[in-house]
């Protein structure tokens, strides 16, 4: 007799001489929430009672028992599927690699190879959550392009930049597509094995971790397919698009971005754009949407490879709440919180929004006490109709979401009182904060963003390392949530974000800011780095976009010579299908769910500047941010089972664009005060490649004294040719240093030291040949000791004291470069121009010339007063031996 027992992903077998009386091990579907028999442990067994003894191991943990077990699961269900995309081979693969992950897929494009496994957890968690959790570690190492890794250690750290926005797509990509009521923890892993830098990654990733999900037991409605695009828009028409573009493209390109999305639905988009069109941009769009086809049927194709059908999770209906009590919740719930949520409340503020709907929670579970239906969670009974708190919990949610959702797509009304395309005032303000470079505060509603600007040299630029070599980045955003910006005061529950999962969405919010702002940065070379600190002060749903006009006015108020204005809007899509989170309202009352499901798919409102209690039960979430002249970044999100129909987003496209322009509009009034009042802090100047050495000086000298005594920030961009000139750009944060910043630069540099030139200088050192003097821009000349008067002068202490100031005229430069000045000639001009006054006043009176022989006489009589006659000859000096 054979009997074998099912240790995790184990099979062991066992086949014993003799027969035996013990019962097989039954090992059914882990994710169906079922458990091992207990008749399967094993009783202890003497090696002489086994005569042989397999261990296989189990494909994606389908349905197995000790009595059906087969030999045929030794290496995974193998499959293949392949297509041709511009003459390079798009492969999946599976089976062959992570055998003891629940599905794994290798996916190759060309020489960019990409593995991706995923796991879920066991058991079936009823009560702590509405959809599972996701956990997604998605890594590129710089082994995968033939390069070791940088720092003294030769190691990898964490996950970089990129790595944690692809794993943030991946994340909200595979959501919507999970079946309801499958609440389990899911690990997906996806690595980059090799590349050759072709292609972006990101899109195989997604792909591979689709075809991974697809060959698991997981419930899982797929598969997607993503694309990466390249589009060259023109004025004229709508563009061409470029898919799956090799990197050259992407950088050449005037919009780029991936697309994510199913046969029917869309569910993720990110674009970056250079002022591009509405009309560029949906045909972006359109074709990304047809070139998920290909890859579709392929994901497919390698699915029905699979020798054994994927089991099918059994529906579990609303896993938080017991069905049973559902309908005395809702009885009770419904008409209270639409009276809450009616326009006849629009001048209700969020807070005083969330203590009504605390004290209706409230006033529900006191009802339920009195009908004697309401029980303590210890006391919790499945399907006897009595209610706990966390059944309420659940359905307080979706309670909401049903009336908002009836709210705008029934009667067309809001929360606010406000129309459906009406977005809330906006207010902005610029220069807020003293001391800082620049700051602007800007509200969008309640919703309120403070932003800080600093300046700072080019060493100060973030670098990282990834598989595209060693990158630097010039803009920075350093973005924060408060919590009382939420009006919350803790954390703990249901709803309790983790810190590390907060952290990476702030770093993720600020990426995205970064690249939505690389328009409004100058379009020439921009030679420091700036970094932009984010404080949201009040979160009541647009507060990014809010963040993002604050951003670009800071930007501004910094003297950031920025290129345009940036501004964004938020749009959201209600759909009569129901949000993500959602009972099935539709068979709650007796209604059949599929087909009228589909129906109301196609029934949508599309709202503008949507507020927190909108937004949070929205179906899609769409931000759009673009300048006066186009579109710069485009973020499409969706929050629904299965996803969005794709005329969904473009009419969400067409009602941001609308929303956008009323948004540059409000920033008509502060763009005139920034032009009025906001000076212009940075400037340049141009100086000969061989003067860099005297501007930076001995060590740096000269240019770090410049920048302590101004308070600047100084940039020398070098020319590439020795016969151009360098260009030194400067930041000054105090303009009323502008001008000495400048005249010191001039002045090091000997850009203002010309022939002829006039300067005051002071006596920083004497010595016995002269005195070094010090030019009010801080570079320093020697005065030598003939070029102080025209006398004589024996000791240079005789004339010349430290810190004595006079002025010099620049007489030219040497042989060797060295700046000639000299005291002497502006002597020899003032005294000649003080005899040609004299003599122009005393012309009359004067006494008529002398005879030479009298001037002769003249001499001999003075020569006779003095203390040796000048006809005596000088004393010979003899030297002997």
């Amino acid at each position: 007799m054979r009997r074998a027992t099912c240790y995790g992903r184990l099979l062991v077998r066992h086949e014993a001489a003799a027969a035996s009386a013990y019962e097989p091990q039954i090992c059914t579907n882990r994710s169906a929430g079922w458990q091992a028999s207990p008749a399967g442990y094993l009783p202890s067994t003497s090696a002489s009672e086994l005569t042989n003894v397999s261990v296989n191991f189990l494909p994606s943990r389908a349905f197995c028992s000790g009595v059906e077990a087969s030999n045929s699961a030794q290496t995974g269900q193998l499959g293949t599927s392949q297509f041709v995309h511009n003459g390079t081979d798009y492969s999946f693969e599976t089976g062959n690699l992570a055998q003891l992950s629940d599905g794994s897929s290798l996916v190759k494009f060309g020489n960019t190879w990409v593995l991706a496994a995923v796991t879920s957890s066991d058991g079936f968690r009823v009560q702590e959550r509405t959809k599972p959790s996701i956990t997604v570690e998605y890594r590129e190492p710089v082994a995968s392009v033939g390069r070791m890794p940088g720092g003294r250690a030769k190691t990898e750290g964490g996950p970089n930049q990129s790595e944690e926005d692809t794993a943030m797509l991946i994340e909200k990509a595979i959501l919507p597509l999970f079946a309801p009521g499958f609440t389990q923890n899911v690990t997906v892993t996806a690595t980059v094995l090799c590349s050759d830098g072709a292609v972006a990654a990101s899109s195989v990733a997604l792909n591979a971790v689709s075809a991974a999900l697809m060959c698991s037991d997981i419930p899982w409605q797929g598969p997607l397919a993503a694309v990466q695009i390249a589009h060259d828009a023109s004025d004229d028409d709508a563009g061409q698009t470029t898919i799956q573009p090799t990197s050259e493209q992407l950088l050449d390109c005037g919009l780029s971005g991936i697309f994510v999305g199913t046969a029917d639905t869309a569910l993720l988009a990110d674009f970056q754009g250079r002022e591009v069109s509405k009309k560029a941009m949906r045909s972006a769009l359109q074709a990304a949407k047809a070139a998920t086809e290909q890859i579709l049927r392929s994901q497919h194709k390698l699915v029905s490879q699979q020798t054994s059908a994927k089991p099918v999770k059994p529906s579990q209906g609303y896993s938080g709440c017991d069905p049973a009590a559902e309908a005395s919740i809702m009885a009770i719930a419904v008409p209270l919180v639409k009276d809450i949520l009616s326009d006849g409340n629009a001048d209700m503020s969020r807070v005083q929004r969330l203590d009504a709907l605390r004290e209706a929670k409230t006033q529900v579970v006191e009802k339920l006490t009195r009908q004697g239906v309401y029980r303590f969670q210890a006391l919790r009974s499945v399907g006897s109709g009595c209610a706990t708190q966390t059944d309420v919990d659940f359905v307080w949610q979706d309670v909401q979401s049903m009336v908002i959702r009836d709210m705008m797509t029934k009667d067309n009304l809001r929360p606010d009182g406000r129309g459906l395309i009406d977005s809330r005032p906006a207010s902005y303000q610029v220069g807020v904060l003293p001391v800082v470079h620049g700051s602007a505060l800007a509200g969008q509603g309640q919703s309120q963003a403070l932003v800080t600007a600093t300046i700072g040299e080019a060493d100060d630029q973030a670098k990282s390392e990834g598989i595209t070599g060693q990158t630097s980045k010039q803009l920075m955003v350093q973005f924060g949530d408060r919590m009382a910006a939420a009006a919350e005061a803790s954390t703990s529950g249901r709803d309790r974000i983790p810190d590390p999962v907060r952290q990476r969405v702030r770093r993720n919010t600020g990426r995205m800011l970064e690249s939505r702002l690389a328009a409004a940065f100058p379009s020439t070379p921009f030679p420091f780095a700036v970094r932009l600190n984010v404080d949201v002060l009040a979160a009541d749903g647009s507060e990014t976009m809010a963040a993002l006009c604050a951003a670009s006015l800071a930007l501004a108020d910094a003297g950031v010579p920025v290129r345009a204005q940036v501004a964004g809007t938020q749009v959201a899509a209600f759909t009569a299908s129901g949000h993500p989170h959602a009972l099935d309202w539709n068979q709650s009352n007796g209604r059949s769910s599929g087909t009228d499901s589909q129906q109301d798919a196609s029934l949508y409102e599309i709202v503008i500047d949507p507020q927190e209690a909108e937004s949070s039960v929205s179906d899609l979430l769409l931000q759009l941010v673009g300048t006066e002249e186009g579109i710069t970044g485009l973020h499409v999100e969706s929050l629904q089972k299965g996803g969005v129909p794709f005329e969904v987003v473009t009419a969400a496209l067409s009602s941001g664009w609308q929303g956008l322009q009323e948004q540059h509009s409000k920033l008509g009034d502060i763009k005139a005060q920034l032009a009025r009042h906001v000076t212009n802090k940075m400037g340049r100047v141009v100086v000969p490649q061989d003067k860099v050495g005297k501007l930076i000086g001995p060590r740096g000298a000269v240019i770090n004294k410049i920048r302590s005594d101004t308070g600047s920030l100084l940039s020398v961009e070098e020319a590439v040719e020795q016969s151009e000139d360098a260009t030194v750009h400067f930041f000054c944060p105090d303009t009323r240093q502008a001008t000495a910043v400048e005249q010191a630069i001039r002045g090091a540099t000997g850009v203002d030291l010309f022939e002829g030139s006039v300067h005051t200088v002071k006596v920083v050192r004497l010595m016995d040949y002269g005195a070094i003097v010090e030019f009010p821009s801080g570079s320093s000349s020697l005065l030598h000791i003939s070029q102080l008067s025209s006398t004589r002068v024996k000791r240079i202490e005789d004339v010349l004291s430290l810190g004595q100031e006079l002025q010099v005229k620049v007489m030219g430069h040497d042989a060797r470069g060295n700046l000639q000045i000299s005291h002497k000639a502006l002597s020899a001009l003032f005294d000649a121009a003080q005899g040609d006054r004299v003599g122009e006043d005393k012309a009359a009176d004067s006494p008529p010339a002398m005879r030479p022989y009298q001037a002769v006489n003249a001499r001999f009589r003075q020569s006779d007063k003095g203390s040796r006659d000048f006809r005596q000859q000088k004393p010979r000096i003899i030297q002997s031996s």
